[in-house]
């Protein structure tokens, strides 16, 4: 007869009045390297051993990869069941959420973005994510997203493409460069203009003058 035993230690970081939680960090196995994974909105879940499917799918997939532990954070560290984008996001984060993004992307081996398509379906939150890329920026060789078998990439763990344990293939993300600012956009508006005029003018000196000539 074999026994087996194993051993998942839990901790999560809040705010004082709990309304945000800004890490979950799961540790199977301290002897293995360590992963963050950034996700869009924090969970409402009370109790921190409770594993909703996002949180199953984190584990077990990294775990077959040959992760010893996973801190989860997310782009918004308000708790929620379901995020509400539809008024003023800002409340929905804080300082100590980028702090605390900051600090476990140091400490880790790999950071993992899986934030999904919210950025491209909401406006709004592509500010956030910018900010994002900004900080990750100097991290950029440790920056990976999750692609799936038919090799489409930048999958948050709840993509249908993701749902078997062992589909995840970790590669390489390069960090977009930042948009330009309403000065940039404007300075190239006018370079736009300048060089159109430019070439109106050089069309007009161009033309050749035909004389007459007498019958």
């Amino acid at each position: 007869m074999i026994t087996e035993e194993s051993t998942i230690h839990f901790t999560a970081i809040y705010n004082e009045s709990k309304t945000m939680r800004y890490s979950l960090k799961r540790t199977w196995d301290d002897s293995k390297s360590t992963a963050t994974i950034i996700m869009s909105n924090a969970p409402l879940v009370e109790d921190i051993t409770k594993s909703d499917l996002t949180s199953m799918l984190i584990q077990n997939n990294l775990l077959t990869l040959g992760y010893g532990s996973v801190t989860c954070v997310n782009l918004f560290s308000f708790m929620c069941q379901k995020l509400d984008l539809s008024g003023d996001i800002e409340g929905l984060t804080d300082d100590d959420n980028t702090q605390q993004i900051l600090q476990s992307v140091q400490e880790t081996d790999i950071t993992i973005i899986a934030i999904g398509s919210v950025a491209k379906t909401y406006k709004k939150c592509a500010v956030f994510q910018n900010r994002l890329y900004d900080l990750l920026r100097e991290h950029q060789d440790r920056i990976h997203v999750i692609a799936a078998p038919d090799g489409s990439e930048g999958h948050h763990p709840l993509s249908a493409k993701l749902r078997e344990v062992g589909s995840w293939e970790l590669v390489p993300f390069k960090i977009p460069d930042p948009p330009p600012t309403d000065k940039e956009e404007a300075d190239t508006d006018k370079d736009k203009l300048t060089a159109s005029d430019k070439g109106k003018k050089q069309g007009k000196n161009d033309k050749k003058v035909v004389p007459l000539t007498s019958a």
